[in-house]
């Protein structure tokens, strides 16, 4: 009885452990990893046991990855700094795990002054997606000036990140 019961957690622990998940058309989903694929037919090894499926038969295959955090900003990820394109403003930036590759176009052709802060998120391959300017930290409320910045940041670039979260969360700050 006792071998039976060590035979059955370390089944149902082994299965727990696959890499990759088949979704086959009927809602079946297997957990195991995916070996190869060859003449239309995939090969899978759940619990060490080669399993063959017909591709269609199969509705997704879901390539399990770590992903180390969320995307979220953390308080001690460090302030960068980089030169604007036009080289007058020094921009600084909170990201974690990227470094800026492409920094942003600034101009101000007025007098006004003051820090704008604009919260950017950036996709995997290092594109900012959205822009927010105006958020807390930022030492102005003038439109011109928040506006300018909210669409410098969208030409921003960032290196890319495969591995990481689909998107990042990060600060610019552009004092004017």
């Amino acid at each position: 009885m006792r071998y039976l019961a060590v035979l059955v957690i370390s089944v149902l622990s082994f299965h727990g452990l696959g890499q990759h998940s088949v979704v086959l058309k009927t809602g079946e989903k297997i957990q195991g990893v995916v070996m190869e694929l060859a003449d239309d037919e995939l090969t899978v090894y759940v619990n060490r046991v080669a399993k063959t499926i017909h591709l269609r038969d199969v509705s997704s295959i879901f390539f399990d990855e770590y992903v180390p955090y969320d995307g979220s900003l953390k308080d001690e990820t460090p302030i960068k700094s980089i030169k604007s394109l036009d080289g007058d403003y020094m921009v600084k930036y909170q990201i974690k795990d990227r470094t800026m590759t492409q920094a942003p176009k600034l101009s101000n052709a007025t007098q006004k002054k003051g820090t704008v802060v604009v919260e950017v998120i950036v996709n995997r391959a290092g594109t900012v997606l959205k822009s927010k300017s105006g958020v807390t930290g930022s030492t102005t409320s003038d439109e011109y000036l928040l506006t300018k910045a909210e669409y410098a940041c969208k030409g921003i670039q960032f290196d890319e990140h495969m591995t990481g979260p689909l998107e990042t969360k990060g600060l610019i700050f552009i004092e004017y």
